[in-house]
């Protein structure tokens, strides 16, 4: 099976947790949903592709940014939008009040990230980042992202392995293979309900790096270097 590997640095990136409440939390890897609108916006594409990742890395330390925040307190009554047109002036707003925030930031990230989809989308893909001639952002838009390679390489199976870095390992294969982890729900596709975006989410476990998969252990997929598992 051939796909493609990306070897990504970032130096600072915050891969921020939604609904996070005065504290910009980070995923210690970027989720699924994150990888794949880099890759649509590579590529400019405007619906959704039909591509599958894995992703693994690490990082050398977590460091907290801090920022001023402004925050507006909620209205006892309604208000419209717009006032054009309507015999009122609009409002001064005298109840904004602003409150210390602190990010999560993960600094000196490497990345492995693995693409799989037909080939001609894979060769679509290949050649963007050949010849982009604009940066790329992973997680924010501040947070870029250096390409140190990008290749097709061929997978097999292997009955052991031991993993270099610390990786996302979906449902169906943790379920047998691998019995401890952090439990997360990653956002992967969405559908617009109501003018709100409903995100289908997959269940994973963060898998810390030097785990070894033995050969008790159903087969696994390897690139010859590292462990791949795909999120679907």
């Amino acid at each position: 099976m051939k796909t493609i590997r990306l070897r990504l640095f970032q130096e600072t990136v915050c891969y921020t947790k939604p609904f996070a409440n005065k504290v910009g939390e980070t995923y210690p890897l970027p989720p699924y949903s994150t990888v794949k609108g880099m890759i649509h916006q590579l590529l400019n594409a405007n619906e959704l592709l039909p591509l599958r990742f894995s992703v693994q890395g690490t990082y050398e330390t977590k460091m907290i940014d801090y920022r001023k925040s402004y925050m507006v307190k909620k209205k006892s009554i309604s208000m419209p939008i717009i006032f054009d047109g309507l015999a009122i002036e609009a409002p001064v707003q005298t109840n904004m009040t602003s409150i210390p925030l602190y990010t999560h930031m993960l600094f000196n990230v490497e990345l492995i990230i693995h693409i799989k989809g037909e080939e001609d989308l894979l060769q679509r893909i290949y050649h963007a980042f050949i010849h982009s001639d604009t940066h790329l952002s992973l997680g924010r838009h501040e947070d870029l992202v250096r390409v140190d390679e990008v290749a097709f390489v061929e997978l097999e199976e292997c009955e052991e392995i031991h993993s270099k870095y610390a990786i996302y390992a979906p449902k169906h294969y943790y379920e047998s293979d691998f019995p401890t982890g952090i439990p997360y729900r990653l956002n992967w596709t969405y559908k617009i309900v109501n003018g709100i975006r409903e995100w289908t989410k997959i269940p994973v476990l963060y898998v810390d790096s030097n785990y070894h998969h033995g050969e008790d252990g159903k087969p696994l997929h390897t690139d010859g270097e590292y462990l791949v598992l795909w999120n679907e």
